[in-house]
């Protein structure tokens, strides 16, 4: 098994990030017959529509590495971390980010290096893996469907000039509720609401809203967030066995 370089790659600008993952996303709505509404099924867009099978281990070896998820581009397999799995937003991210991959880089590495693996290290990220951060969060967040829920969030008010960081993740906790992002992570959409600069003077964030909650960073429209995917962490195993159930019918 070979691994990439990752300091020999092109560069590739924000917005073209932002297009290949809107062609993606109008990919899927032909190959499923629907349009895309979030949630944005990132498992079926990996499973179903790429062909590649998810892996979810504790045990793959990359020289030693601690790493979130990887993908093996002539396997057809997207490994998730088992320590991942619990925490259902960067789950998704994960997976996002690995088919962000296979769609900026396979073609490159594979024709240019004849590698065939990349995967996601904890700690620094250089440049071709903040390409495909943007491409996850462009998937799973597409920028109009996320302009709308914060418009219906904000509610008439002007853009967010220098907010807390309580007040950020009550917003994005706002925008995460009115546009039924329920797959991804308060942090997610933090960034998601920099990157497209509906808010201003605010950082990018790390961790988890569960994080900042054990921090006392405390607001209403973070608890419901809080509480809200405890209890979808709750029904999901009864929805899929009701699923199990009418497929049977």
């Amino acid at each position: 098994m070979s691994t990439i370089d990752l300091d020999d790659f092109p560069e590739i600008p924000a917005e073209a990030i932002e297009q290949k993952a809107a062609d993606l996303l109008e990919q899927y709505s032909q190959w499923s017959g629907r349009p895309v509404s979030a949630p944005v099924p990132v498992e079926v867009i990996a499973e179903g529509m790429l062909g590649y099978d998810l892996d979810i281990s504790s045990d793959w070896d990359i020289h030693g590495l601690e790493w979130l998820g990887g993908i093996v581009f002539d396997e057809n397999v997207i490994r998730i971390s088992s320590q991942v799995e619990a925490h259902e937003g960067r789950y998704n991210f994960t997976i996002a980010h690995e088919i962000g991959h296979h769609v900026l880089h396979k073609q490159h590495y594979m024709e240019s290096h004849g590698a065939t693996t990349m995967c996601r290290e904890m700690g620094e990220k250089p440049l071709v893996e903040q390409q495909a951060d943007r491409f996850a969060a462009a998937l799973l967040m597409p920028e109009q469907n996320v302009r709308a829920a914060f418009a219906q969030t904000v509610d008439g008010s002007p853009p967010a000039t220098n907010p807390t960081t309580q007040a950020l993740r009550a917003l994005a906790a706002g925008v995460v509720e009115k546009g039924g992002f329920t797959n991804v992570s308060n942090t997610a959409m933090v960034n998601r609401l920099i990157d497209l600069r509906l808010v201003s003077g605010a950082h990018y964030q790390t961790g988890t809203s569960q994080d900042f909650l054990r921090r006392g960073g405390l607001s209403l429209g973070l608890i419901r967030y809080y509480l809200r995917g405890m209890l979808n962490r709750l029904l999901h195993p009864l929805r899929a066995i009701n699923q199990n159930r009418n497929k049977r019918r």
